[in-house]
């Protein structure tokens, strides 16, 4: 239903604010909104210009491939001890078998839950001036 204007007033009826008030409720102030700049480098919004993305990337590639080229050998790596390798190789066969974990939570029940929480108070002696904070489900 359209807004009647009556005398200088707007009304709206009470299902036509609600929608009103839903659709701006979703937009953010122009104060909260982040800058162009956090959102250049979020990588949200790309640079003004294309001559600048391309030198950005071309600044990480060069960075990138330096840090490629300065890298350890597998020589240096074994003489500082940090790689290491044996010189036989032991192969054994093994059975084929299922090797997916249990899902134990898929056969819980509430009653069965009950029933853990209640036998927990007597695996641990508990004194009895702190009995009073200790709380069980009933059997």
């Amino acid at each position: 239903m359209a807004p009647v204007n009556v005398q200088g007033w707007i009304h709206f009826n009470f299902g036509d604010f609600k929608s009103f008030f839903f659709f701006f409720s979703k937009f953010r102030r122009l104060s909260q909104r982040p800058t162009a700049e956090e959102l250049e480098q979020r990588n949200i919004l790309q640079p003004r210009n294309q001559t600048d993305r391309q030198a950005e990337v071309r600044e990480i590639k060069r960075r990138l491939t330096r840090k490629l080229s300065q890298r350890p050998t597998v020589a240096e790596l074994q003489a500082r001890k940090i790689l290491r390798f044996h010189e036989y190789v032991e192969v054994t066969d093994a059975q084929d078998y299922d090797r997916r974990a249990e899902k134990p939570w898929t056969k819980l029940t509430p009653d069965c839950v009950s029933h853990d929480i209640t036998n927990q108070g007597t695996e641990m002696e508990v004194h009895e001036e702190s009995r009073i904070y200790t709380r069980f489900h009933r059997p």
